[in-house]
């Protein structure tokens, strides 16, 4: 009585889920040769397929699990970027030298006016419209990537050389609403050029 019962809810249910022109009589489908009524399972609606009556469970994939605990901060932060909402600012970037007496007239050293000769990076952030106070903006820094979070906005911008951690400065000019990074670059031929 058990499947009885389960076959009359099954055929409602089809015919809830699949409307179709029902036929006046049963001669139309004798015509056709068809039966309109297809086998239609709670597992077909899941969308999980049945084979020999056991469940077939599509098993996770564990090639996209993380293995270890910074592998599981590094997708959680990936996942907080996705959903964040804050504006990207303007930024710019410009190089900085230190100049002697004697690199200017004497021309005593190997500098020149190329960014190769330069120390300092300079990044200048654009935050026309923050209101909050300085120490409620939070700024990380790594030797490859500057992190810049406020109410309203959100940079996170990878250096274009590396830079000593050690070694760096940041003020801000409330007049302009900038925020000005001064960071000493650590590059591979530093000790050629200067």
């Amino acid at each position: 009585m058990d499947e009885l019962c389960s076959g009359e809810h099954l055929l409602l249910l089809n015919k809830l889920l699949n409307p179709e022109k029902e036929s006046d009589s049963d001669e139309d489908d004798n015509v056709s040769g068809k039966k309109t009524v297809s086998s239609l399972t709670p597992a077909t609606i899941a969308g999980v397929s049945m084979k020999e009556g056991k469940d077939i469970i599509r098993p996770l994939r564990k090639e996209n699990l993380p293995k270890n605990l910074e592998e599981w901060e590094a997708q959680e932060e990936l996942e907080i970027e996705e959903l964040d909402t804050r504006k990207i600012p303007r930024y710019s970037i410009t190089y900085k030298q230190e100049v002697k007496v004697e690199d200017v007239f004497l021309q005593m050293s190997n500098k020149t006016s190329a960014t190769s000769s330069c120390e300092d990076m300079i990044l200048t952030i654009d935050l026309p419209e923050e209101d909050c106070e300085v120490d409620r903006m939070e700024l990380k820094t790594t030797e490859v990537e500057v992190d810049l979070q406020t109410q309203n906005y959100r940079l996170k911008l990878p250096l274009p050389h590396p830079i000593d951690p050690d070694r760096k400065k940041a003020s801000w000019d409330a007049e302009k609403r900038q925020m000005i990074l001064t960071m000493r670059m650590r590059r591979e031929l530093d000790f050629v050029n200067f």
